[in-house]
């Protein structure tokens, strides 16, 4: 699959993390799970390039915004979605702000809406990737 979307979708609901396996995971998107913050950086460290991380915004001791700040700066082409229900949006603004390469998912979702998101995420990846 040299062509696939590489997406790490990290969430502490394993019922979240098969949802959006079952929604993208098909010829163009190849997607790795995460339960942890340490399992993502496990991943994140062995399986590059990645072009995608989707994060729920509330996770056990951190946030969702400041792991994809930590991936931006580890992994600088890598582009970050947080996912959540219960965003603290100030924040999730300011990221965006901060950060061209996030972008906002809302629970619940469309199929729809989580595959443009995710594309138009991966374009940026690649973009970088490739100098273009």
């Amino acid at each position: 699959m040299p062509d696939c979307i590489r997406v790490l979708c990290l969430d502490d609901e394993k019922n979240i993390l098969n949802t959006v396996r079952r929604q993208l995971e098909d010829d163009s998107f190849q997607v790795f799970q995460a339960q942890t913050v340490e399992e993502a950086l496990r991943i994140l460290e062995s399986e590059q390039p990645l072009h995608v991380v989707l994060s729920d915004y509330r996770m056990p001791g951190t946030t969702g915004v400041d792991f994809l700040r930590t991936v931006a700066g580890r992994w600088p082409w890598i582009s970050g979605i947080i996912i959540s229900g219960f965003a603290d949006t100030q924040a999730v603004q300011r990221a965006l702000a901060d950060n061209p390469a996030m972008h906002f998912i809302a629970k619940p979702w469309t199929m729809e809406e989580l595959l443009r998101i995710v594309r138009q995420a991966a374009s940026q990846a690649r973009e970088v990737l490739t100098g273009g």
